[in-house]
């Protein structure tokens, strides 16, 4: 997109510098006469002509258009930011700087233009979130730097920068799912939308499952036969609590999401930030761009206790297993993780540098109940190579 460019109006306080110091030395070389006076003052006309030029040059009247190219970045990865300039005249600029305007980072030095068509490239290394890069700022100046002439242009794009995952070893995912209770039956559930068959009714049956059209047949009360299905959903639950280790949260929320969905398990995503979000289990290909869009956009600062949440939140309640990913271990946590994992898969990993005697005597009780419970110090998500980047 290209804009034109709003200018700070410095011209007529640089051309008076200049007039001032033409002035001067020619008042010096009018007065004190002599070889030495009169070639300072014809030294300094052809760069104060073209000083003169600079300032007077339309660089408000440029063109200028940014891109990003369209992938999918991962925060740490450098993002490369292409911005093509078209000038309003071909002037030899002693230096074009080229600038991401309000940031301190990004940008580059274009040395004696001699083209009204320019392009430079940067690489910008931006957090995870989605950022709006607004305006593009051009500054021209003269050999000696008297002049300085700066225009901003309004060049918006959008970058979105999602969050960084590691490649989670398959065998400790199939572990997730042999680990004390956890490896039960997982729960079925019934589609009464359908009738698979009839059967002949058992005393206890609902008056609501009984076959009418069957019984009439057969002229003996049939029964409805319903499909079970297999209820295999994972639900990640993250925990947005403030933490000076969100990041690595984040990361590992991401990390655990993948490793589901490379299993083939439909997998959702409970955000238990500022504002409890919950993204239902799929199974298709773009189930994986939204948990990635869903981590990229989260931010921290919820408010209520974790274990509030999932004893408030009913979307868990029908899956066969929970990742809770957080950086601190409660007795309230604990607590409602052990009335939760009765019915279902339970995995608990605590992001944190140490654990104290509550946190593992909670721990301890927690794997006694069938709770698959690991603490995962930060800077192992720190270090850990990166997975993939267009995955």
């Amino acid at each position: 997109m290209s804009m034109r460019g709003k200018w700070n109006g410095r011209r007529w306080p640089a051309f008076l510098r200049l007039l001032l110091l033409a002035a001067v030395l020619f008042s010096y070389a009018m007065f004190q006469g002599g070889f030495v006076s009169w070639f300072l003052f014809y030294s300094f006309l052809p760069f104060g002509l073209y000083a003169f030029l600079v300032a007077m040059y339309p660089l408000r009247r440029a063109a200028v258009s940014r891109t990003v190219p369209a992938r999918r970045y991962h925060a740490g990865e450098s993002i490369p930011v292409m911005v093509r300039i078209e000038l309003p005249w071909a002037v030899p600029l002693a230096a074009l700087a080229v600038a991401e305007e309000g940031r301190k980072h990004g940008g580059a030095m274009i040395a004696w233009p001699f083209r009204r068509h320019l392009s430079c490239t940067w690489l910008l290394s931006l957090p995870r979130g989605r950022h709006q890069l607004e305006a593009v700022r051009l500054e021209a100046r003269d050999v000696f730097g008297w002049v300085n002439k700066t225009a901003s242009f309004y060049a918006p794009c959008t970058v979105i920068v999602y969050p960084r995952y590691i490649e989670w070893p398959s065998e400790m995912v199939r572990e997730w799912f042999a680990q004390g209770k956890a490896a039960r039956t997982l729960a079925y559930r019934r589609d009464m939308a359908v009738a698979a068959g009839a059967r002949g009714y058992v005393p206890g049956d609902k008056m609501s499952w009984v076959h009418w059209k069957a019984s009439a047949r057969r002229q003996e009360l049939m029964t409805k036969e319903f499909d079970e299905q297999r209820n295999d959903d994972w639900i990640v639950v993250l925990d947005g609590a403030a933490s000076p280790w969100f990041e690595e949260l984040v990361t590992l929320a991401a990390s655990v999401s993948k490793a589901l969905m490379d299993e083939g398990v439909p997998v959702g995503l409970i955000v238990a930030g500022r504002e409890c979000s919950f993204l239902a289990p799929r199974r298709h290909d773009g189930q994986w761009q939204s948990i990635l869009l869903r981590l990229a956009e989260v931010d921290v600062g919820g408010q209520e206790p974790l274990a509030h949440v999932l004893a408030e939140e009913a979307n868990w309640r029908t899956a066969a297993g929970c990742i809770i990913v957080t950086s601190a271990l409660s007795a309230q946590l604990a607590g409602q993780l052990r009335a939760m994992a009765p019915k279902r898969h339970i995995v608990l990993y605590v992001v944190n540098h140490e654990w104290g005697e509550d946190e593992r005597n909670w721990a301890d009780r927690l794997r006694r109940s069938g709770v698959y419970v690991s603490r995962i110090d930060p800077q192992v998500l720190q270090t850990v190579r990166q997975g993939g980047g267009d995955g």
